[in-house]
């Protein structure tokens, strides 16, 4: 089988993942979430079944700060509370254990905010843990929709950049989909092509027009998908 054959396997065998991790959010509060054990739980045996290796093979921190809220106490006075902040992308990869060069990848953005020094683990078991749950397209019978953010006010201890610095994107630059990405490689290898050593980056960093424009190119080169 390749890769996404043997993802698709795997896929069809997960059952729903039950939420076994219990998260407290206050004093007398707390909610159920999937753990991250939970989730390598289900996966390991039936990566191990059909030769699947999945691990990330770069982080990328794209933001980090200290942040402070404020609170009120329990005789009125006001509370400051100072807690750690970090984004990181990660890439994941999933191979083929039968043809290592065969694999696929994803990407995520996870946050981490701890108000000691494990903002940065939390990031990264994040990523990793969802990067699997959607390539594997794991239920938890969860929506983030369902329940609304809790809103607390923080407040940047970083002094803001010169008006000369560069700016930040306010929006996140968009990427190819990974159904246009699984369709270049069955194009390309239809025409004899090894894709990743023809492009000038990886697939998937490529923007979705970049990808459409180089699937139509790649359709010019298989005659039975023209």
């Amino acid at each position: 089988m390749n890769i996404y054959q043997k993802i698709d396997a795997i896929t069809a065998e997960l059952a729903v993942v039950a939420k076994n991790l219990t998260v407290q959010t206050g004093k007398d509060r707390s909610y159920k979430a999937v753990g991250e054990r939970d989730i390598i739980d289900a996966v390991k045996p039936l990566e191990h079944k059909y030769g699947v290796m999945s691990y990330p093979v770069s982080r990328e921190i794209l933001d980090d700060d200290t942040l402070t809220s404020e609170s009120t106490g329990y005789n009125g006075t006001p509370v400051v509370k100072t807690t750690f902040y970090i984004k990181i992308r990660t890439k994941y990869r999933f191979v083929n254990i039968e043809a290592p060069e065969e694999y696929i990848e994803t990407e995520t953005i996870s946050d981490g905010i701890d108000s000691g020094d494990k903002g940065g683990g939390k990031a990264m078991t994040y990523g990793d843990k969802y990067a699997l749950m959607k390539v594997y397209k794991i239920s938890t019978g969860e929506d983030p929709d369902q329940t609304a953010s809790v809103e607390t006010t923080y407040t940047k201890n970083t002094p803001e950049k010169a008006s000369n610095s560069p700016e930040k994107p306010s929006e996140p630059i968009k990427r190819a989909t990974e159904p246009q990405i699984k369709t270049i490689r069955l194009l390309a290898e239809k025409a004899g092509f090894d894709i990743d050593a023809i492009t000038k980056k990886p697939l998937d960093m490529f923007t979705p027009e970049e990808a459409t424009k180089l699937m139509l190119e790649l359709r010019k080169k298989v005659p039975s998908e023209a």
